[in-house]
């Protein structure tokens, strides 16, 4: 209680604690963001591996399609691109 007293009485400290919480949540917010593109890279990559190596034992690109709900043009090119 004495130091919320002592924050919340001197206005530089009050400032100073504002600006450090503030700080705080930008770097959360940064570390969410990158673990959610991280999270979102895994799984197209993952997507890839699994598409490249349906082809490779010859399902059909229709059914990869089907089975993956994506568009043929879309495995055509992670097709391509491996």
């Amino acid at each position: 209680m004495f130091e919320w007293e002592s924050l919340s009485s001197n206005q530089e400290n009050k400032v100073l604690y504002e600006s450090r919480m503030k700080f705080l949540r930008d770097q959360l917010s940064n570390l969410m963001g990158e673990r959610l593109a991280g999270k979102e890279e895994g799984i197209k990559e993952g997507i890839t591996q699994l598409v490249r190596k349906m082809a490779e034992k010859g399902i059909a690109l229709k059914e990869i399609a089907k089975m993956t709900e994506l568009e043929e043009e879309e495995i055509m090119e992670m097709i391509r691109q491996g």
